[in-house]
């Protein structure tokens, strides 16, 4: 069944955390891909999530190095005052 209005907002705005807190997981400098030495990443510039919420239950970091540009954008489809608000 389709959730209801609020709820699916509820359940978005959690997303856009968790997936925002996965993006911030690494410094833009932190995988250093040394294969003489075998470090692959500097576990000081590692930001794990924990992220344990009413929709999701996410444990980091992302698995990728961050992305060149900072975050991708994000779209967002709704006009309602919650899918603005979700936007903005």
């Amino acid at each position: 069944s389709h959730p209801e209005h609020d709820r699916r907002y509820l359940r978005a705005e959690e997303f856009v955390d968790v997936v925002a807190g996965l993006w911030r997981s690494w410094d833009h400098d932190a995988f250093c891909f040394d294969k003489q030495s075998g470090v692959f990443f500097d576990v000081a510039k590692m930001r794990p999530l924990n992220h344990q919420g009413d929709f999701f239950q996410v444990k980091g970091p992302l698995n990728v190095p961050a992305c060149p540009g900072g975050a991708p954008v994000i779209v967002q489809a709704g006009a309602s005052e919650a899918g603005r608000s979700l936007a903005a």
